[in-house]
């Protein structure tokens, strides 16, 4: 069972996902007003009667609470913010490794994956917040937020080659519950034919080796649309595609998708 968080952890988290900015001008504006409660409440009410006892005791639990809250709010939030920029550094260095050495994917742990995941898609303009392992999430790593829609990702950094059809189903249902407008199955290997298969029929993209070296490599361009689009599969053995020139007929020149089985599959599609 999950260890239940205390009010300094919750203050840490939002923290965390605030712009720095935002949590120091957050952090300074709680002290302040927090301290101004704690100094007006700070006398003691003089008091007669059986009414006014009553009274006197919520004044002094109020200026308690102010007292101890002017310091572990801002506390809190500075700490979590100061967490969340090493965290978004370190995310950032991850991408910069993978895009200059994309082997480097695959020496990753499964924690490193799921922030470089994280920050690729971030700096396609997306709102990141991670979930952090399982839970009423289902075990769903991060979710997307842009042009107010939500979408969720699966990140499955496995040492087998390819991620079957069962993990885009839970993903399915994981969405049906959050209510959300799609999702995504990013690994570094590939997917196996039955889960593109079930893929097809849903709002979930599965980003495999190739297009998450794409996605990578462009990070810094600007996206206008909410969804990515990803490297198609082989119609004929469901394997990744890679961008291909002809080099001879009547298409010489000319750019098609290719098989990345080839020779071994020459299952070809244009390029649209």
């Amino acid at each position: 069972m999950a260890r239940r968080q205390g009010v300094f952890d919750d203050l840490m988290h939002i923290g965390v996902n605030l712009p720095w900015r935002a949590a120091v001008l957050l952090a300074a504006g709680s002290f302040l007003v927090l301290h101004l409660i704690a100094v007006g409440t700070s006398a003691p009410a003089a008091t007669t009667t059986l009414a006014g006892l009553g009274t006197a005791v919520g004044h002094q639990l109020i200026h308690t609470i102010a007292l101890f809250l002017q310091y572990l709010l801002p506390v809190g939030l500075l700490i979590g913010t100061t967490i969340g920029y090493f965290k978004q550094s370190q995310a950032k260095s991850l991408v910069s490794s993978a895009r200059a050495n994309p082997k480097s994917i695959s020496e990753m742990s499964w924690r490193e994956f799921e922030r470089l995941v994280g920050e690729a898609f971030r700096q396609r303009g997306f709102a990141v917040t991670g979930f952090g392992g399982s839970g009423p999430d289902g075990g769903v790593d991060l979710a997307l937020m842009k042009n107010g829609e939500r979408f969720l990702v699966q990140c499955k950094h496995w040492r087998k080659d390819q991620v079957g059809v069962t993990v885009v189903r839970e993903l399915n249902g994981v969405m049906a519950a959050m209510d959300a407008h799609g999702g995504y199955v990013v690994t570094g290997g590939q997917f196996t034919r039955e889960a593109r298969e079930f893929a097809k029929g849903t709002t979930i993209e599965l980003l495999d080796g190739d297009a998450l070296e794409q996605l990578i490599g462009c990070v810094h361009l600007a996206v206008p649309s909410t969804t990515l689009k990803a490297i198609p599969s082989c119609p004929r053995c469901g394997a990744g595609m890679v961008d291909r020139e002809a080099t001879r007929g009547e298409f010489i020149g000319k750019h098609f998708w290719g098989c990345r089985q080839y020779p071994n599959c020459k299952g070809v599609m244009p390029i649209t």
